[in-house]
């Protein structure tokens, strides 16, 4: 009996393991497919390293590159998977913005790091973002517009949006196959497109780069 029970124990704990991969692998199976059928809207390709990996897509959309891929970071004793949409911008500015509500407080290291290559925080009222950027003045500036602040109080669910050498990426924590879904995905990358074609109108000289290639 004293074997018996760590072994039913251990065995039990097998059996949820199994199950969770067979439940990983198989939603990662239905995010290839919603994947690939996206990608045939977008005139891209699906992809991924492995068979048991989450799968990554590159595209066009509306003239703009753009990928969609998982990350997984580490917070702490937290790992999460985020969703990742990049989207090609024209507009030099630099700006971070991290989501006020929700957002895991990085490590010393990490926060230290971040403030080396990213910039110290930047005071802006009005939107559900922390702001930070290595131009403090001209990011100020350029999120003090009320029209752009709206589009970006409606990105609230993505804990990160980075606006840096010609991408907009956000991202924000995976929370199931339904939202990598094509309409899904279409819905946010419009979204995207209209933050995105924001701040190039705030920027003398920059051309939108849908214009460009239409």
């Amino acid at each position: 009996m004293i074997s018996y029970v760590p072994l039913t124990f251990f065995g039990i704990i097998a059996a949820v393991g199994l199950g969770f991969f067979v439940h990983g692998f198989v939603n990662r199976q239905k995010i290839f497919a919603a994947f690939n059928d996206l990608a045939s809207r977008l005139s891209g390709a699906a992809g991924r390293s492995a068979i048991w990996s989450y799968p990554y897509l590159s595209g066009t959309f509306e003239g703009r590159p753009v990928k969609i891929f998982f990350h997984t970071a580490e917070n702490h004793t937290v790992s999460v998977l985020n969703l990742v949409v990049e989207m090609g911008v024209s507009t030099p500015d630099k700006v971070l913005l991290l989501q006020k509500d929700g957002f895991r407080e990085p490590k010393p290291e990490q926060k230290a790091k971040l403030e080396e290559e990213v910039g110290s925080v930047v005071p802006v009222t009005g939107i559900p973002f922390d702001v930070r950027s290595p131009e403090p003045g001209r990011a100020g500036s350029l999120l003090a517009s009320p029209e752009l602040a709206r589009e970006i109080s409606s990105l609230t669910a993505y804990n990160q949006i980075l606006l840096w050498d010609g991408s907009l990426i956000a991202s924000k924590q995976f929370e199931g196959v339904a939202e990598t879904l094509p309409e899904a995905m279409m819905s946010t990358l419009s979204r995207l497109l209209s933050l995105a074609g924001g701040f190039e109108e705030r920027h003398a000289g920059s051309e939108k780069i849908g214009a460009q290639t239409a």
